[in-house]
């Protein structure tokens, strides 16, 4: 009998299907699937080679996609697969140095300091980004343990919500249909027992989340599924956190 598979490395295994175009050459699609912790932007020097031209801004539907993991970029916006793409020349990033700033964030927000993950070998802060861009769930996993596992007890849990909202002008296509919440979470409550995600959710958008243990006016989606809200919050952060160490959760309103 096989052994189960487990939720992070399923998670490192899915997949998403794109047709991207040039904005010069619209009926020469670039077909292709990419794991849904990767980033578009590893893309770039395959299509500037594809299409012979600048290759930098990637768009969903006239609006300028944020460098962000494309499971949650999916999740954001929901597109029909395969996702439809116009990639031009736009706004550049170095997504390395995003990937890294991201997860230095996360580690201070676990522990109160960055002390984990700047006491990285360089040769582990490499592997780190590297299995990222290879897709190399047990590279990552040898790195990610030294990281999730301080000599300190956890302070908080990394954590950014996403909640629809209206752009400030028609003519304000960067930054997407929704904000982000942001904010320190405590893993466990004043009476020692573990955080849910439904008592999170209730105490920090109460409008939203009336109740802590069903959805009323609206859920969460998390890597394309509902969450419960029974479920711990440290172990979401554990089991289902993004490789920068993030736990992002989609507001979906009902």
């Amino acid at each position: 009998m096989l052994a189960p598979v487990s939720l992070p490395r399923t998670l490192w295994g899915l997949q998403t299907p794109l047709h991207i175009t040039h904005t010069s050459r619209p009926t020469t699609p670039f077909i292709t699937s990419v794991p849904r912790f990767s980033y578009l932007a590893l893309l770039l020097p395959r299509l500037e080679t594809f299409y012979g031209a600048a290759c930098s801004s990637f768009h969903h539907e006239e609006i300028q996609l944020r460098n962000l993991a494309v499971g949650l970029l999916v999740d954001l916006y929901q597109p029909s697969l395969p996702w439809r793409l116009v990639v031009g020349d736009g706004p550049e990033w170095d997504i390395g140095d995003t990937f890294m700033n991201s997860a230095k964030e996360a580690d201070f927000i676990r522990n109160g300091n960055a002390k984990q993950i700047m006491s990285l070998s360089k040769d582990n802060t490499t592997a780190l980004w590297n299995a990222v861009q290879d897709n190399d769930y047990s590279a990552y996993a040898k790195v990610s343990t030294h990281l999730l596992n301080a000599p300190t007890p956890l302070k908080s849990v990394p954590i950014r919500i996403y909640m629809p909202s209206s752009p400030s002008s028609p003519e304000d296509t960067t930054a997407g249909s929704f904000r982000v919440l942001q904010t320190l979470v405590h893993p466990r409550l004043s009476n020692r027992t573990p955080q849910t995600l439904g008592v999170a959710l209730k105490n920090l958008l109460p409008t939203l989340f009336p109740s802590s243990r069903d959805p009323v006016l609206a859920n969460v989606i998390l890597h394309g599924a509902p969450v419960p809200f029974k479920a711990p919050l440290e172990e979401l952060m554990r089991e289902a956190s993004y490789p920068d160490g993030w736990l992002c959760l989609i507001v979906v309103l009902l």
